[in-house]
């Protein structure tokens, strides 16, 4: 069967399913965190520049992050007084709002695990008890809304902002006052041995150098390879990136040592990263407030550049959020910064022109600017257990830096291959095979003990390769209609010696199409 016959069965899948916000006029949340109990929230329709809907509410006060989830349907909101994270669930014009999980203390940023359908959230106590927690996301679950499990290991210091990879696999949890402190990385994949541990704990050479610094915000690419740090200190900032396949710090200057990529704007306080992590979006408060774009060449990094935005009046801007194509961004700013009105600016990242300028009244500190995402994370996770051969279990995962993002080439490597020969099943279910078989389906029958099919074998591909890695690889369409959807991928590898049968079996993969 050719793979077009798997992308058409894919598409007819995709065909009935709804999606819950016009491409291009996605709503951008905004959130504030100012005073008293009720903070006014806001969501603005990012084509058009209205404003959908705006309103004081107790569960959006003090607002320190929000995250969009269930293709755009709910809205998780961090609140750092109350304790807890709240619940928006949005149908197109009003949102409902509710407790969803209580924490121990204030609770400062969120990261989503799509994939995993999980939620992750810092807190503790007081600033220097918090660990991250992991709260069921998942609305079908019967634990949805409960902490599933949290880290042990990071109190003992402050810390305020972080951030969770999109892969859901590693979360940045530097401590506030970097110049001092650490700059750390947990793994944060339920699949990995060293879950929840620390596997990253490591200086800032650039912010020790300042004298005084702190975190201001916090990215880690969706391929897993680089962490950033945004910091400021007294008259200096920069922007820190560590290679976390080489563990080094990237140097953007050649001068001796290691030098961060300078900001020479000042108080920077928010960034937002490409998902080919091509280039970055800041903003500051500084200088009358500001926004500037960094593009990297991860390569060769004294190569990277930045741009002022220089047509944008955003004074006290504070928040920044970059749309789901990655093609626009949303700052807030204040123009008194203690006081009303506030605004949302949309402008292209590419030449800097503002799009819309939307007035939100009596809204000030709004550090909360987060955009609708109807289109799912692009993710390839592992499930199931594969069985042993000469070369001990065969893998199946991604390439390193490749998912499966529509527009793009994906790759996926099959390991511990004997001969270099494997066949990729790919098929569209995990749980019933398209004979009405139940997955997983024991093998022994056919020789292969302690195997088991794992996927629907609705396609199979030969991977041939002169080593004990194999890849393969699909170049997928540029479909929007096929956002949100699964596949399933398993490997067999053609080991004569380790059974009747002569092949040994993979993990199986669960592939999510998205960005």
């Amino acid at each position: 069967m050719p793979i077009t016959s798997l992308r058409t069965a894919v598409l007819m899948l995709a065909a009935s399913v709804p999606l819950t916000a016009q491409a291009g006029n996605e709503e951008i949340f905004v959130g504030t965190s100012t005073s008293g109990s009720v903070d006014t929230h806001a969501f603005v329709a990012s084509g058009t520049g209205a404003t959908t809907y705006q309103s004081p509410n107790p569960y959006t006060d003090n607002v320190t992050d929000a995250v969009w989830a269930n293709t755009g349907r709910n809205v998780y909101v961090a609140q750092s007084l109350g304790n807890r994270v709240s619940l928006g669930q949005w149908n197109g014009s009003v949102p409902t709002w509710s407790p969803f999980y209580p924490a121990p203390g204030a609770c400062y940023g969120l990261g989503l695990d799509a994939g995993r359908q999980r939620l992750w959230v810092l807190t503790g106590a007081a600033a220097s008890t918090r660990e991250l927690h992991c709260v069921d996301a998942d609305p079908s679950s019967a634990t949805y809304g409960t902490m599933l499990t949290q880290t042990t290991s990071l109190s003992g210091a402050s810390r305020e902002r972080w951030a969770l990879s999109p892969s859901g696999n590693l979360a940045a949890v530097p401590h506030v006052f970097v110049n001092s402190g650490l700059f750390q990385v947990v793994d944060t994949n339920p699949a990995s041995a060293t879950f929840l541990q620390t596997i990253v704990s490591t200086t800032m050479p650039g912010a020790a150098a300042m004298g005084f610094a702190f975190a201001s915000d916090c990215e880690v690419s969706i391929d897993d390879l680089y962490a950033y740090v945004l910091y400021t200190g007294i008259g200096a900032a920069a922007l820190a990136v560590y290679d976390l396949t080489a563990n080094a710090w990237l140097d953007f200057a050649a001068a001796p040592g290691q030098q961060d990529f300078a900001i020479t704007l000042s108080v920077p306080n928010g960034m937002a990263l490409a998902w080919d992590r091509s280039f970055a979006v800041l903003s500051g408060q500084g200088g009358g407030g500001w926004a500037m774009r960094i593009d990297f060449d991860y390569a060769n990094p004294t190569n990277s550049t930045s741009t002022q935005f220089a047509g944008l009046s955003i004074p006290n801007a504070n928040g920044i959020s970059l749309s789901p194509e990655n093609t626009r961004a949303a700052v807030t700013s204040t123009p008194q910064s203690v006081a009303p009105p506030g605004t949302l600016v949309v402008f292209d990242v590419q030449t800097g022109a503002v799009l819309h300028t939307v007035p939100l009244g009596n809204m000030w500190n709004i550090y909360t600017t987060v955009w609708q995402d109807e289109s799912p994370t692009a993710t390839f996770l592992p499930f199931g257990s594969g069985c042993p051969g000469s070369l001990g279990v065969p893998t199946l995962a991604a390439a390193p830096g490749s998912r499966p993002a529509l527009g793009t080439t994906f790759v996926t490597t099959a390991g511990n291959l004997p001969f270099g020969i494997a066949v990729l099943e790919v098929g569209l279910s995990n749980t019933l095979t398209s004979s009405s078989l139940p997955l997983p389906l024991p093998l022994d029958t056919l020789g292969m003990i302690g195997c088991s099919l794992l996927v629907d074998p609705l396609v199979a591909f030969a991977l041939v390769n002169a080593g004990s890695t194999a890849n393969w690889t699909w170049t997928l369409p540029s479909n929007q209609t096929l956002f949100g959807q699964h596949f399933y991928a398993q490997a067999f590898a053609l080991d004569p010696a380790a059974n009747a049968f002569g092949f040994t079996a993979s993990n199986g993969a669960d592939g999510k199409l998205g960005f």
